[in-house]
């Protein structure tokens, strides 16, 4: 009777175990999703406000965006 009880307390912490874990498991992915969406309402807000041009990282301003451009290429000294 003794055996049993242990038997059955033992199935018991594993199957809370489990549960706990599962548990831990599901609220992680919930505040993780909940951090992605917040932020993303957040930056599209600021981008909203904002109102900025369109424009790649590097081109901060119209001179820089002229000196970091490409020049043509010049075929003359590869022939």
């Amino acid at each position: 009777m003794i055996a049993e009880a242990f038997d059955t307390l033992r199935l018991l912490i594993i199957a809370g175990g489990v549960w706990f874990i599962a548990g831990a498991v599901a609220l992680g992915l919930v505040l993780a999703l909940f951090l992605i969406a917040l932020h993303a309402a957040a930056r599209a807000t600021w981008r909203a406000l904002t109102a900025r041009t369109r424009r790649p990282s590097w081109a901060r301003t119209r001179s820089a965006a002229r000196r970091y451009a490409r020049r043509s290429p010049d075929y003359e000294e590869a022939a």
